[in-house]
């Protein structure tokens, strides 16, 4: 008797766990009076009842403030639970919904983060503060207007075509999803803390998204907190002579640490620390005295050449150089790793061994424009002397 006692106690205990517990009367009265659900008739939904169920939950505006006892519709594809008086939802256990409004409630906490089939999302007027829509691949329509969210992150979402974000208190949003051209309906006005949002095209978006506030503007890298680049840094080592003109296009003149700032190849800032070494770029200014010809500068290595064909006077190395023959010439001055080219300077003997004491002076070289050009091999030049004098030559060189 005790034994059968026993067995007829277990058995309702046993009935009792598998129902789903559901402990808001007017959301259970919903499911249980929905034949498709309670497919069994009774007064409570089993588990194997909401398992199975694929279809809709329709529980619009019945003062439901909790919807525990979802969970266990892992099959579900449409929930519509808008103006209620929720405070939090979690559908995470809902892995095949598609569709879920769950708009007009007091809504702080809104997790849809296994819900990769989710297509349609409204969760406006609300209080969320964030909402992580980052697993959410397939969607397509995001209603999120009138909560409080800071930083809205939609870089994941590239089936993205239609977005409202009105009135979120937003100071940060990346919509950089890599098919913007698609997100055809885009709103994202009375957010005044907003100054940048990130996107794929900067024209693009300008053009086609005109629902923004004055303040704000688009850009490929916002650098803010909800930014989608990743900061790269590097320190570089340059030694220049003279000047050098770094990644960005800044000119220095001077040793020193400077920064540069460029794009990378994700069009993402990369900061490149220069380590900079300028050392001094020698004088190329030659004095010429009949036929010798003086580099000025001192302490350096020199190298004369034959200005017509650019070719160096073997053995000619030192500062001062007296040419034989009539031609120009010129020096290459070398201190360390810098070095200058003097101009040509013309030597003319006017008769055999006798020197011209006055040689006439290469002014300047231009071409057949008459634009000043230094020598360039096949190519026509114009060659002006300091006595009026103009050649025109065509120095060959293979």
């Amino acid at each position: 008797m005790k034994t059968l006692l026993l067995i007829l106690l277990l058995v309702p205990m046993m009935s009792f766990g598998q129902n789903v517990y559901i402990p808001d009367a007017n959301f259970k009265f919903v499911l249980v009076v929905n034949t498709a659900i309670n497919t069994n008739g009774d007064s409570e939904i089993q588990v194997s009842e909401a398992s199975a169920f694929t279809g809709t939950i329709n529980c619009y505006g019945l003062s439901i403030s909790d919807l525990t006892g979802i969970e266990a519709f892992t099959a579900l594809g449409y929930l519509a639970c808008g103006f209620n008086q929720l405070t939090s939802l979690d559908v995470s256990s809902c892995t095949a919904l598609t569709t879920l409004y769950c708009h007009s409630n007091q809504l702080t906490s809104l997790d849809v983060s296994s819900n990769t089939a989710l297509a349609w999302l409204q969760c406006q007027d609300n209080q969320l503060t964030s909402l992580d829509v980052s697993n959410n691949t397939a969607l397509t329509y995001l209603h999120c207007s009138n909560n409080e969210i800071i930083s809205l992150d939609v870089t994941q979402n590239t089936a993205l075509t239609y977005f409202f974000a009105v009135n979120t208190q937003l100071e940060c949003l990346n919509v950089q999803n890599g098919n913007n051209t698609a997100l055809g309906d885009f709103y994202a006005t009375d957010n005044p803390n907003l100054t940048c949002i990130e996107v794929d095209d900067v024209n693009y978006s300008t053009a086609n998204w005109t629902f923004i506030d004055s303040q704000t503007s688009f850009s490929t890298d916002c650098g803010n907190d909800c930014s989608a680049c990743t900061l790269t840094s590097s320190i570089d080592s340059h030694t220049a002579c003279g000047s050098y003109t770094a990644p960005d296009g800044q000119v220095y003149t001077s040793t020193g640490i400077y920064t540069a700032i460029i794009d990378n190849a994700a069009g993402c800032d990369s900061v490149i620390t220069i380590d900079l070494t300028i050392n001094p770029t020698p004088s190329g200014a030659v004095t010429q005295n009949g036929a010798t010809l003086t580099a000025t500068q001192t302490g350096a290595t020199y190298e004369w050449l034959y200005c017509d064909d650019e070719s160096i006077i073997v053995g000619e190395t030192n500062q001062s150089f007296t040419p034989t023959t009539t031609g120009s010439y010129a020096v290459i001055v070398t201190i360390g790793d810098c070095f200058k080219k003097s101009d040509c300077f013309l030597v003319d003997f006017t008769g055999i061994g006798e020197l011209n004491n006055t040689p006439k002076q290469l002014i300047k070289i231009v071409d057949v424009l008459g634009r000043e050009t230094p020598f360039k091999p096949n190519t026509p030049l114009l060659y002006i002397y300091d006595d009026g004098k103009v050649e025109r030559k065509v120095i060959i060189k293979e």
